[in-house]
């Protein structure tokens, strides 16, 4: 493996386990009903940049989605109705698609399904 490969797999590495980390805070506020939306907003803004920096496209764009309706969630103080589930499934597929990222695996079917879900409402 030569010195760029092994550096690119170390960031995917990385990425995993920060994905991993921020989808936890962002799942676990919406399982704990709480309306610290920017706390959650800014995760998934995190993890928008980072998806970008590595070259995942579409984690970057499900994290974009997920960071558009907690930042809507900020300004009116409630997630639209039914949201949270979909917001919580998109946290759980981002952190699984940049772990089989990190593996060398396709990205999981529930990324695709939680794109078009928060596409789609």
């Amino acid at each position: 493996m030569n010195d760029k490969a092994a550096t690119e797999d170390e960031l995917l590495q990385s990425f995993a386990v920060e994905a991993k980390r921020r989808c936890d805070v962002i799942a676990a506020g919406l399982a704990t009903a709480t309306t610290d939306f920017e706390t959650m907003r800014a995760e998934a803004h995190a993890l928008k940049g980072t998806a970008s920096v590595v070259g995942l496209r579409r984690l970057a764009e499900l994290a974009g989605l997920m960071e558009s309706d907690l930042a809507e969630a900020k300004k009116t103080g409630s997630i639209r109705g039914g949201r949270d589930h979909q917001i919580a499934d998109a946290a759980k597929a981002l952190a699984d698609g940049a772990a089989a990222a990190a593996n060398g695996e396709e990205e999981p079917p529930d990324v695709g399904r939680s794109l078009a879900q928060l596409f789609s409402a």
